[in-house]
Protein backbone atom coordinates (compact mmCIF):
# COMPACT_ATOMS: atom_id res chain seq x y z
CA UNK A 1 0.00 0.00 0.00
CA UNK A 2 1.42 3.25 -0.85
CA UNK A 3 2.15 6.06 1.38
CA UNK A 4 -0.30 8.51 -0.05
CA UNK A 5 -3.61 5.80 0.72
CA UNK A 6 -1.93 5.10 4.45
CA UNK A 7 -2.60 9.31 4.58
CA UNK A 8 -5.92 9.07 3.38
CA UNK A 9 -7.05 6.53 5.98
CA UNK A 10 -5.27 7.70 8.80
CA UNK A 11 -6.88 11.46 7.83
CA UNK A 12 -10.22 9.90 7.66
CA UNK A 13 -10.20 7.70 10.84
CA UNK A 14 -8.85 11.57 12.38
CA UNK A 15 -11.74 13.33 11.70
CA UNK A 16 -14.06 10.46 12.13
CA UNK A 17 -12.74 10.39 15.91
CA UNK A 18 -12.76 14.23 16.35
CA UNK A 19 -16.61 14.13 15.05
CA UNK A 20 -17.69 11.27 17.25
CA UNK A 21 -16.40 13.77 20.07
CA UNK A 22 -18.53 16.66 19.12
CA UNK A 23 -21.55 14.73 18.44
CA UNK A 24 -24.61 15.41 21.19
CA UNK A 25 -24.79 12.26 23.59
CA UNK A 26 -28.91 12.56 22.44
CA UNK A 27 -29.29 10.97 26.40
CA UNK A 28 -32.60 11.71 28.28
CA UNK A 29 -32.96 15.31 28.83
CA UNK A 30 -32.40 16.78 32.43
CA UNK A 31 -35.41 17.23 34.41
CA UNK A 32 -34.15 17.38 37.86
CA UNK A 33 -34.30 20.48 40.02
CA UNK A 34 -31.25 22.16 41.55
CA UNK A 35 -30.52 20.70 44.87
CA UNK A 36 -29.50 23.49 48.03
CA UNK A 37 -26.90 21.20 50.02
CA UNK A 38 -25.99 24.17 52.68
CA UNK A 39 -26.60 27.33 54.17
CA UNK A 40 -24.21 30.12 56.28
CA UNK A 41 -25.36 30.21 58.71
CA UNK A 42 -27.52 26.83 58.69
CA UNK A 43 -31.11 26.34 57.53
CA UNK A 44 -33.37 26.62 60.74
CA UNK A 45 -30.26 29.16 62.19
CA UNK A 46 -31.96 30.36 65.88
CA UNK A 47 -30.61 33.30 67.51
CA UNK A 48 -29.74 34.63 64.02
CA UNK A 49 -28.02 37.73 64.77
CA UNK A 50 -26.39 37.67 61.04
CA UNK A 51 -26.87 40.53 57.87
CA UNK A 52 -25.30 37.73 55.22
CA UNK A 53 -26.38 34.83 54.25
CA UNK A 54 -25.14 32.79 51.70
CA UNK A 55 -27.17 28.93 50.22
CA UNK A 56 -25.39 26.72 48.76
CA UNK A 57 -26.42 24.40 45.03
CA UNK A 58 -25.22 21.38 43.47
CA UNK A 59 -25.51 23.07 40.01
CA UNK A 60 -25.20 26.50 38.41
CA UNK A 61 -28.68 28.10 39.32
CA UNK A 62 -30.91 31.53 38.27
CA UNK A 63 -33.40 33.57 39.31
CA UNK A 64 -36.93 33.98 36.82
CA UNK A 65 -39.29 36.60 38.40
CA UNK A 66 -37.72 36.81 41.29
CA UNK A 67 -39.92 40.13 42.12
CA UNK A 68 -43.12 38.08 41.58
CA UNK A 69 -42.46 34.93 43.32
CA UNK A 70 -40.37 35.96 46.35
CA UNK A 71 -42.45 36.46 49.43
CA UNK A 72 -40.32 37.33 52.84
CA UNK A 73 -42.31 36.99 56.12
CA UNK A 74 -42.21 38.96 57.77
CA UNK A 75 -42.23 41.75 55.54
CA UNK A 76 -38.68 44.09 55.67
CA UNK A 77 -38.82 47.91 55.73
CA UNK A 78 -35.65 48.09 53.45
CA UNK A 79 -35.76 45.19 50.91
CA UNK A 80 -32.20 42.58 51.15
CA UNK A 81 -29.81 42.73 48.59
CA UNK A 82 -30.15 39.10 46.48
CA UNK A 83 -27.74 38.20 43.89
CA UNK A 84 -26.55 37.27 41.70
CA UNK A 85 -29.36 38.55 39.20
CA UNK A 86 -29.05 38.11 35.86
CA UNK A 87 -26.29 35.48 36.09
CA UNK A 88 -25.75 32.04 37.10
CA UNK A 89 -24.25 31.27 39.61
CA UNK A 90 -23.82 27.98 42.40
CA UNK A 91 -24.95 30.28 45.39
CA UNK A 92 -27.23 32.99 46.56
CA UNK A 93 -26.07 35.41 48.22
CA UNK A 94 -28.49 37.68 50.54
CA UNK A 95 -27.36 41.32 52.63
CA UNK A 96 -30.08 42.18 55.30
CA UNK A 97 -30.37 46.04 55.51
CA UNK A 98 -33.40 45.83 57.69
CA UNK A 99 -33.18 45.55 61.75
CA UNK A 100 -34.43 42.17 62.68
CA UNK A 101 -37.53 41.95 65.11
CA UNK A 102 -36.76 39.80 68.75
CA UNK A 103 -38.21 36.82 68.66
CA UNK A 104 -39.73 36.23 65.15
CA UNK A 105 -39.16 33.74 62.78
CA UNK A 106 -38.15 35.01 59.26
CA UNK A 107 -39.33 32.90 56.34
CA UNK A 108 -37.61 33.72 52.69
CA UNK A 109 -39.95 31.74 50.37
CA UNK A 110 -38.86 32.16 47.25
CA UNK A 111 -41.09 30.36 45.07
CA UNK A 112 -40.45 28.25 41.55
CA UNK A 113 -38.02 31.59 41.34
CA UNK A 114 -34.95 28.90 41.70
CA UNK A 115 -34.06 27.22 38.24
CA UNK A 116 -31.19 25.36 37.31
CA UNK A 117 -29.15 27.21 34.44
CA UNK A 118 -29.45 24.52 31.33
CA UNK A 119 -32.86 23.57 31.17
CA UNK A 120 -34.55 26.28 33.73
CA UNK A 121 -35.93 23.47 36.19
CA UNK A 122 -37.51 24.83 38.84
CA UNK A 123 -37.26 24.36 42.93
CA UNK A 124 -40.34 24.39 43.83
CA UNK A 125 -41.37 26.23 46.75
CA UNK A 126 -38.00 26.89 48.18
CA UNK A 127 -37.66 28.53 51.31
CA UNK A 128 -34.93 29.54 53.62
CA UNK A 129 -35.75 30.34 57.24
CA UNK A 130 -34.53 31.35 60.72
CA UNK A 131 -35.44 33.04 63.75
CA UNK A 132 -34.26 35.55 66.19
CA UNK A 133 -35.50 33.63 69.26
CA UNK A 134 -34.83 30.51 70.71
CA UNK A 135 -37.14 27.79 68.21
CA UNK A 136 -38.51 27.98 65.13
CA UNK A 137 -42.48 28.91 64.83
CA UNK A 138 -44.07 25.95 63.04
CA UNK A 139 -47.97 26.90 63.38
CA UNK A 140 -49.17 27.77 59.94
CA UNK A 141 -53.02 28.72 58.36
CA UNK A 142 -54.30 27.79 54.86
CA UNK A 143 -57.03 28.80 52.67
CA UNK A 144 -58.50 29.54 49.10
CA UNK A 145 -59.35 33.19 47.78
CA UNK A 146 -61.79 34.11 45.17
CA UNK A 147 -63.21 37.16 43.66
CA UNK A 148 -66.54 37.46 44.71
CA UNK A 149 -68.41 38.74 41.66
CA UNK A 150 -66.27 37.52 38.53
CA UNK A 151 -66.16 33.52 38.25
CA UNK A 152 -62.63 34.33 36.52
CA UNK A 153 -59.40 33.31 39.18
CA UNK A 154 -57.87 36.09 40.58
CA UNK A 155 -54.13 35.14 40.80
CA UNK A 156 -51.38 36.47 43.11
CA UNK A 157 -53.19 37.70 46.02
CA UNK A 158 -51.42 38.63 48.82
CA UNK A 159 -52.41 37.48 52.62
CA UNK A 160 -51.62 39.68 55.12
CA UNK A 161 -51.51 38.93 58.86
CA UNK A 162 -51.92 41.27 61.64
CA UNK A 163 -50.98 40.46 65.40
CA UNK A 164 -54.31 41.62 67.13
CA UNK A 165 -52.26 43.79 70.34
CA UNK A 166 -52.33 47.28 71.65
CA UNK A 167 -51.21 49.02 68.47
CA UNK A 168 -53.41 46.97 66.22
CA UNK A 169 -56.12 49.22 64.88
CA UNK A 170 -58.65 48.97 62.00
CA UNK A 171 -56.34 51.86 60.88
CA UNK A 172 -53.46 49.48 60.62
CA UNK A 173 -54.21 47.78 57.19
CA UNK A 174 -53.89 51.66 55.64
CA UNK A 175 -50.61 52.42 57.05
CA UNK A 176 -48.55 49.42 58.62
CA UNK A 177 -46.88 46.50 56.38
CA UNK A 178 -48.05 43.05 58.08
CA UNK A 179 -46.85 40.89 60.31
CA UNK A 180 -46.90 37.90 58.25
CA UNK A 181 -47.18 37.38 54.20
CA UNK A 182 -47.77 35.21 51.70
CA UNK A 183 -48.81 35.27 48.26
CA UNK A 184 -51.44 32.67 46.34
CA UNK A 185 -48.88 33.10 43.30
CA UNK A 186 -50.69 31.44 40.16
CA UNK A 187 -53.40 29.77 42.45
CA UNK A 188 -55.74 30.82 44.54
CA UNK A 189 -54.59 29.05 47.16
CA UNK A 190 -52.11 30.15 50.13
CA UNK A 191 -50.84 28.71 52.96
CA UNK A 192 -48.76 31.17 55.55
CA UNK A 193 -45.97 29.29 58.15
CA UNK A 194 -44.12 29.80 60.67
CA UNK A 195 -46.69 31.87 62.87
CA UNK A 196 -46.09 32.12 66.57
CA UNK A 197 -48.97 31.42 68.42
CA UNK A 198 -51.64 34.27 68.82
CA UNK A 199 -54.88 36.40 67.92
CA UNK A 200 -54.49 37.66 64.20
CA UNK A 201 -56.69 39.92 61.37
CA UNK A 202 -56.18 38.04 58.45
CA UNK A 203 -57.08 39.79 55.07
CA UNK A 204 -56.32 39.21 51.12
CA UNK A 205 -55.85 41.97 48.83
CA UNK A 206 -55.42 42.10 45.13
CA UNK A 207 -51.75 44.84 45.83
CA UNK A 208 -51.82 46.66 42.46
CA UNK A 209 -48.67 49.07 43.84
CA UNK A 210 -47.53 45.63 45.97
CA UNK A 211 -46.94 47.73 48.85
CA UNK A 212 -48.74 45.82 51.33
CA UNK A 213 -50.77 48.51 52.01
CA UNK A 214 -54.36 48.75 50.93
CA UNK A 215 -55.36 51.36 48.88
CA UNK A 216 -59.41 51.41 48.61
CA UNK A 217 -58.96 53.48 45.25
CA UNK A 218 -57.13 50.94 43.49
CA UNK A 219 -56.78 47.33 45.86
CA UNK A 220 -59.00 44.80 46.10
CA UNK A 221 -59.78 43.13 49.24
CA UNK A 222 -61.23 40.66 51.25
CA UNK A 223 -61.19 39.87 55.11
CA UNK A 224 -63.32 37.97 58.05
CA UNK A 225 -66.11 38.61 60.18
CA UNK A 226 -63.84 37.99 62.90
CA UNK A 227 -60.17 37.64 64.12
CA UNK A 228 -58.76 34.04 63.65
CA UNK A 229 -57.12 32.45 66.67
CA UNK A 230 -53.55 30.71 66.08
CA UNK A 231 -53.67 27.85 67.26
CA UNK A 232 -57.42 26.92 66.65
CA UNK A 233 -58.52 28.30 63.21
CA UNK A 234 -56.39 25.76 60.68
CA UNK A 235 -58.15 26.56 56.76
CA UNK A 236 -60.14 30.00 56.18
CA UNK A 237 -61.89 31.12 52.60
CA UNK A 238 -61.09 34.76 51.55
CA UNK A 239 -63.42 36.69 48.96
CA UNK A 240 -61.99 39.67 47.32
CA UNK A 241 -63.95 43.18 46.13
CA UNK A 242 -63.19 46.39 45.17
CA UNK A 243 -64.84 48.93 47.66
CA UNK A 244 -66.16 52.09 46.69
CA UNK A 245 -64.27 54.84 47.84
CA UNK A 246 -65.72 57.35 50.30
CA UNK A 247 -67.53 60.67 48.60
CA UNK A 248 -65.52 63.48 48.33
CA UNK A 249 -65.59 66.16 45.49
CA UNK A 250 -62.53 67.04 43.80
CA UNK A 251 -62.00 70.84 41.93
CA UNK A 252 -64.11 71.67 39.37
CA UNK A 253 -61.84 72.48 36.14
CA UNK A 254 -63.46 74.26 32.72
CA UNK A 255 -62.54 71.64 30.14
CA UNK A 256 -64.39 73.48 26.92
CA UNK A 257 -66.02 77.29 27.06
CA UNK A 258 -69.28 76.97 28.88
CA UNK A 259 -68.06 73.45 30.32
CA UNK A 260 -67.38 72.64 33.57
CA UNK A 261 -66.59 69.13 35.05
CA UNK A 262 -66.39 68.46 38.63
CA UNK A 263 -64.79 65.14 38.68
CA UNK A 264 -65.44 63.16 42.35
CA UNK A 265 -64.69 59.73 44.32
CA UNK A 266 -67.34 57.49 45.43
CA UNK A 267 -70.70 57.42 45.04
CA UNK A 268 -72.10 61.15 43.96
CA UNK A 269 -73.84 62.42 47.27
CA UNK A 270 -74.50 66.07 46.49
CA UNK A 271 -76.09 69.05 44.99
CA UNK A 272 -75.19 71.46 42.86
CA UNK A 273 -77.20 74.50 44.35
CA UNK A 274 -76.00 77.46 42.08
CA UNK A 275 -73.51 78.87 39.54
CA UNK A 276 -72.58 82.33 39.87
CA UNK A 277 -70.60 85.01 38.80
CA UNK A 278 -68.26 86.73 41.41
CA UNK A 279 -70.64 89.93 41.85
CA UNK A 280 -73.87 87.17 42.91
CA UNK A 281 -75.52 86.70 39.80
CA UNK A 282 -76.85 83.40 38.88
CA UNK A 283 -75.81 81.70 35.22
CA UNK A 284 -78.34 79.15 33.87
CA UNK A 285 -77.00 75.82 33.61
CA UNK A 286 -77.81 71.80 32.78
CA UNK A 287 -76.47 69.20 34.83
CA UNK A 288 -75.43 65.57 33.45
CA UNK A 289 -73.85 62.74 35.15
CA UNK A 290 -70.90 61.28 33.29
CA UNK A 291 -71.94 57.02 32.83
CA UNK A 292 -67.97 56.12 32.30
CA UNK A 293 -66.03 57.95 34.74
CA UNK A 294 -66.83 59.52 37.82
CA UNK A 295 -67.82 63.04 37.21
CA UNK A 296 -70.35 65.33 36.46
CA UNK A 297 -71.13 68.20 33.60
CA UNK A 298 -72.08 71.57 34.33
CA UNK A 299 -73.25 73.58 31.30
CA UNK A 300 -73.84 76.99 31.27
CA UNK A 301 -75.13 79.71 29.10
CA UNK A 302 -72.33 82.54 28.34
CA UNK A 303 -70.69 85.36 30.69
CA UNK A 304 -68.34 88.08 30.65
CA UNK A 305 -66.79 87.64 33.42
CA UNK A 306 -63.37 85.55 34.18
CA UNK A 307 -63.96 82.96 37.13
CA UNK A 308 -67.65 81.29 38.25
CA UNK A 309 -68.42 79.73 41.92
CA UNK A 310 -69.97 76.78 41.94
CA UNK A 311 -72.60 76.24 45.43
CA UNK A 312 -72.67 72.38 45.85
CA UNK A 313 -74.44 71.07 48.83
CA UNK A 314 -73.14 67.59 50.60
CA UNK A 315 -75.58 66.57 53.49
CA UNK A 316 -76.13 69.78 55.81
CA UNK A 317 -73.02 71.49 54.56
CA UNK A 318 -72.64 73.55 51.37
CA UNK A 319 -68.98 74.81 49.95
CA UNK A 320 -68.61 77.60 47.10
CA UNK A 321 -65.83 76.27 44.01
CA UNK A 322 -64.13 79.25 42.20
CA UNK A 323 -63.47 78.04 38.84
CA UNK A 324 -60.98 80.02 36.26
CA UNK A 325 -62.59 80.20 32.58
CA UNK A 326 -60.15 80.72 30.11
CA UNK A 327 -61.65 78.21 27.13
CA UNK A 328 -62.33 80.81 23.69
CA UNK A 329 -63.57 77.95 21.93
CA UNK A 330 -67.41 76.13 22.08
CA UNK A 331 -68.29 72.39 21.97
CA UNK A 332 -70.39 72.08 18.71
CA UNK A 333 -73.22 69.95 18.56
CA UNK A 334 -72.77 66.13 16.98
CA UNK A 335 -75.45 63.49 17.06
CA UNK A 336 -74.64 60.31 16.70
CA UNK A 337 -76.43 57.37 15.69
CA UNK A 338 -75.63 54.51 17.65
CA UNK A 339 -77.66 51.75 16.26
CA UNK A 340 -76.57 49.16 13.71
CA UNK A 341 -78.49 48.77 10.22
CA UNK A 342 -79.53 45.45 11.64
CA UNK A 343 -81.49 46.13 14.36
CA UNK A 344 -82.42 43.26 16.72
CA UNK A 345 -85.10 42.67 18.22
CA UNK A 346 -84.48 43.61 21.77
CA UNK A 347 -82.62 46.56 20.47
CA UNK A 348 -83.88 50.02 19.90
CA UNK A 349 -83.10 53.03 17.77
CA UNK A 350 -80.88 55.20 19.67
CA UNK A 351 -78.93 58.35 19.06
CA UNK A 352 -76.85 60.61 21.48
CA UNK A 353 -75.37 63.68 21.75
CA UNK A 354 -72.63 65.92 22.63
CA UNK A 355 -74.70 68.82 24.21
CA UNK A 356 -77.30 67.91 26.19
CA UNK A 357 -80.49 68.06 23.82
CA UNK A 358 -83.39 70.59 25.36
CA UNK A 359 -85.91 70.16 23.21
CA UNK A 360 -87.36 67.20 20.20
CA UNK A 361 -89.97 68.11 17.51
CA UNK A 362 -91.34 64.78 16.58
CA UNK A 363 -92.91 66.24 13.57
CA UNK A 364 -89.28 67.00 11.83
CA UNK A 365 -88.55 62.72 12.13
CA UNK A 366 -90.27 60.94 9.18
CA UNK A 367 -90.37 56.88 10.17
CA UNK A 368 -91.83 54.35 7.36
CA UNK A 369 -91.56 50.91 5.78
CA UNK A 370 -90.42 49.97 2.75
CA UNK A 371 -93.47 50.64 1.09
CA UNK A 372 -93.43 53.99 2.25
CA UNK A 373 -96.13 53.29 4.97
CA UNK A 374 -95.78 55.81 8.20
CA UNK A 375 -94.73 53.74 11.39
CA UNK A 376 -96.21 54.79 14.52
CA UNK A 377 -93.08 55.41 17.11
CA UNK A 378 -92.41 57.06 20.10
CA UNK A 379 -89.47 59.45 21.49
CA UNK A 380 -88.31 58.48 24.49
CA UNK A 381 -85.44 61.26 25.97
CA UNK A 382 -83.04 60.02 28.32
CA UNK A 383 -83.15 62.11 32.01
CA UNK A 384 -79.32 62.29 31.63
CA UNK A 385 -80.34 64.95 28.59
CA UNK A 386 -77.62 63.26 26.20
CA UNK A 387 -79.69 60.28 24.54
CA UNK A 388 -82.56 59.07 22.99
CA UNK A 389 -84.24 56.66 21.92
CA UNK A 390 -87.03 55.71 18.85
CA UNK A 391 -89.25 52.86 20.70
CA UNK A 392 -91.91 51.15 17.73
CA UNK A 393 -93.55 47.78 16.76
CA UNK A 394 -90.64 45.64 15.33
CA UNK A 395 -91.88 43.21 12.75
CA UNK A 396 -90.35 40.01 11.52
CA UNK A 397 -88.03 40.45 7.99
CA UNK A 398 -89.42 44.21 7.63
CA UNK A 399 -87.03 47.53 6.38
CA UNK A 400 -87.58 50.61 7.79
CA UNK A 401 -86.12 54.15 6.54
CA UNK A 402 -85.91 56.80 9.41
CA UNK A 403 -85.46 60.92 8.25
CA UNK A 404 -85.08 63.89 11.08
CA UNK A 405 -85.14 67.39 9.29
CA UNK A 406 -82.92 69.84 9.97
CA UNK A 407 -84.03 71.81 13.49
CA UNK A 408 -85.72 68.69 14.91
CA UNK A 409 -82.91 68.56 17.66
CA UNK A 410 -81.94 71.58 19.86
CA UNK A 411 -79.18 71.58 22.26
CA UNK A 412 -78.62 73.50 25.63
CA UNK A 413 -76.97 76.37 23.45
CA UNK A 414 -79.85 76.47 21.03
CA UNK A 415 -78.13 74.67 18.08
CA UNK A 416 -79.71 72.53 15.72
CA UNK A 417 -79.15 69.26 13.99
CA UNK A 418 -78.56 68.99 10.56
CA UNK A 419 -80.47 66.00 8.27
CA UNK A 420 -80.32 62.81 9.50
CA UNK A 421 -81.24 59.80 7.67
CA UNK A 422 -81.15 55.99 7.74
CA UNK A 423 -82.27 52.81 7.09
CA UNK A 424 -82.45 49.39 9.69
CA UNK A 425 -83.86 45.84 8.86
CA UNK A 426 -85.36 43.23 10.95
CA UNK A 427 -84.51 39.31 10.39
CA UNK A 428 -86.60 36.46 10.82
CA UNK A 429 -87.87 35.40 13.61
CA UNK A 430 -86.32 32.17 12.94
CA UNK A 431 -82.64 33.48 13.46
CA UNK A 432 -83.18 34.11 17.36
CA UNK A 433 -83.46 31.65 19.61
CA UNK A 434 -85.32 31.49 23.39
CA UNK A 435 -84.48 30.45 26.70
CA UNK A 436 -86.72 30.02 29.29
CA UNK A 437 -85.36 29.48 32.86
CA UNK A 438 -86.71 27.74 36.05
CA UNK A 439 -85.09 29.80 38.93
CA UNK A 440 -85.15 27.21 42.19
CA UNK A 441 -84.04 29.02 45.97
CA UNK A 442 -84.79 29.05 49.24
CA UNK A 443 -83.58 32.66 49.72
CA UNK A 444 -85.98 35.37 51.31
CA UNK A 445 -84.33 37.95 49.79
CA UNK A 446 -85.12 39.16 46.53
CA UNK A 447 -82.57 37.73 43.92
CA UNK A 448 -81.08 39.20 40.41
CA UNK A 449 -80.78 36.88 37.48
CA UNK A 450 -78.58 38.55 35.09
CA UNK A 451 -78.12 37.18 31.30
CA UNK A 452 -74.54 37.60 30.19
CA UNK A 453 -73.03 37.37 26.23
CA UNK A 454 -69.88 36.59 25.11
CA UNK A 455 -68.56 40.23 25.27
CA UNK A 456 -69.59 39.83 28.79
CA UNK A 457 -72.37 42.23 28.73
CA UNK A 458 -75.84 42.10 30.85
CA UNK A 459 -77.85 41.25 27.59
CA UNK A 460 -80.75 41.00 29.53
CA UNK A 461 -82.08 40.67 33.50
CA UNK A 462 -85.01 40.20 35.74
CA UNK A 463 -86.09 40.55 39.45
CA UNK A 464 -87.10 37.88 40.99
CA UNK A 465 -88.58 37.51 44.75
CA UNK A 466 -89.80 33.65 44.91
CA UNK A 467 -89.26 30.20 42.23
CA UNK A 468 -90.10 31.70 38.90
CA UNK A 469 -89.71 30.40 35.47
CA UNK A 470 -88.56 33.60 33.35
CA UNK A 471 -88.47 33.86 29.74
CA UNK A 472 -85.34 35.53 27.71
CA UNK A 473 -87.28 35.62 23.91
CA UNK A 474 -85.29 36.49 20.78
CA UNK A 475 -81.93 35.96 22.10
CA UNK A 476 -79.19 36.71 19.74
CA UNK A 477 -77.55 33.12 18.86
CA UNK A 478 -74.46 32.54 20.97
CA UNK A 479 -73.43 31.40 24.32
CA UNK A 480 -74.63 32.64 27.96
CA UNK A 481 -74.12 32.65 30.99
CA UNK A 482 -76.29 32.99 33.98
CA UNK A 483 -75.24 35.23 36.98
CA UNK A 484 -77.56 35.72 40.19
CA UNK A 485 -77.16 38.05 42.81
CA UNK A 486 -78.69 38.19 46.46
CA UNK A 487 -79.90 42.09 46.83
CA UNK A 488 -79.54 41.81 50.74
CA UNK A 489 -80.37 45.58 50.80
CA UNK A 490 -82.80 45.39 47.79
CA UNK A 491 -81.34 48.10 45.92
CA UNK A 492 -81.61 45.99 43.13
CA UNK A 493 -77.86 46.36 42.02
CA UNK A 494 -74.97 44.73 43.39
CA UNK A 495 -72.86 45.68 46.42
CA UNK A 496 -69.20 45.12 47.35
CA UNK A 497 -67.41 44.83 50.45
CA UNK A 498 -67.03 47.30 52.92
CA UNK A 499 -64.04 46.90 55.72
CA UNK A 500 -64.46 49.59 58.20
CA UNK A 501 -68.37 48.71 58.56
CA UNK A 502 -67.53 44.39 58.10
CA UNK A 503 -69.87 44.18 55.37
CA UNK A 504 -69.19 41.44 53.29
CA UNK A 505 -70.17 41.55 49.19
CA UNK A 506 -73.44 40.27 48.13
CA UNK A 507 -73.78 37.02 47.58
CA UNK A 508 -72.92 35.91 43.67
CA UNK A 509 -73.84 32.71 42.19
CA UNK A 510 -73.12 31.31 38.55
CA UNK A 511 -74.94 28.85 36.42
CA UNK A 512 -72.71 25.57 36.36
CA UNK A 513 -72.65 25.48 32.25
CA UNK A 514 -72.47 27.83 29.89
CA UNK A 515 -76.39 27.96 27.22
CA UNK A 516 -75.24 27.88 23.66
CA UNK A 517 -78.13 28.95 22.01
CA UNK A 518 -78.55 28.37 18.42
CA UNK A 519 -80.68 30.09 16.05
CA UNK A 520 -84.70 28.99 15.96
CA UNK A 521 -84.22 27.14 19.21
CA UNK A 522 -85.82 27.01 22.53
CA UNK A 523 -83.80 26.07 25.59
CA UNK A 524 -85.43 24.87 29.04
CA UNK A 525 -83.19 25.12 31.73
CA UNK A 526 -83.25 24.45 35.84
CA UNK A 527 -80.92 27.14 37.63
CA UNK A 528 -81.02 26.37 41.37
CA UNK A 529 -79.35 28.70 43.25
CA UNK A 530 -77.19 27.79 45.80
CA UNK A 531 -75.03 30.76 47.39
CA UNK A 532 -72.20 29.76 48.26
CA UNK A 533 -71.41 30.90 52.16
Amino acid sequence: MSKRYIYIILSIAIISSCARVGTPSGGPKDEKPPISIHATPDFESIRFKENKIKIYFDEYIKFKDLNKQLIISPPMKYAPEITPVGTASKFISIKILDTLKENTTYTFNFGNAVTDNSEGNPLKQFKYLFSTGDYIDSLKISGNTRDAFSPQKEKSVSILMYEIDEQYSDSTIYKEKPDYLANTLDSTYFEVTNIKAGNYAIFALKDKSNNMIFNPKEDKIGFLDHNIQIPGDSIVNIVLSQEIPNFKIENPIEVQKNHIVVGFQGKWNAKINAIREKNGNPISYLIQKDKVSDSIHVWFQDVVTDSLWLDIQQESTEKSYPVRLRSKVKDSLNIFLNTKSTLHFRDTINFSSSIPIIKIDSKKFSFIDVDSFPIPFQIIEEYNKDKFYIDFEKKASTKYHLSILPGAITDFFGNENDSIKSSFSIKKLEDYGDLILSIKSEETKPIIIELINEKNEVESSAYCLHDQKLEFKTLKPGKYTVRAILDENENSIWDPGLFLSRRQPEKVFYYIKTIDLRANWTINEEFNVQFVP
